[in-house]
């Protein structure tokens, strides 16, 4: 996302962590916000490797990814049904 008033970008530079390993993230959002989203993968990430304990990291690492992209596309999918509601209610 570039900022609407035309200025350069601000790049901001959080450290977070995920499943035991040290990551740094760089972008635009708020360090706030790329901490929050970390958590949310770490989360995910914890739980499936407690409950597959003899799965390889990178493995769980693929199961995560696909977990949040199912519920991203679930939300994706609730949002529409409610925008189309929120149309026809007009």
């Amino acid at each position: 996302m570039s900022p609407a008033n035309g200025s350069a970008a601000v790049k901001h530079r959080v450290q977070v962590r995920i499943g035991d390993e040290e990551f740094v993230l760089r972008g635009e959002a708020s360090p706030e916000y790329m901490q929050k989203v970390a958590a949310v993968v770490d989360a995910k990430f914890t739980e499936l490797q407690a409950a597959y304990r003899h799965v390889p990291r990178h493995r769980v690492a693929i199961l995560t990814a696909l977990h949040l992209a199912d519920e991203l596309q679930r939300l994706r999918a609730e949002n529409e049904e409610l925008m189309a509601l929120l149309k026809e209610a007009k």
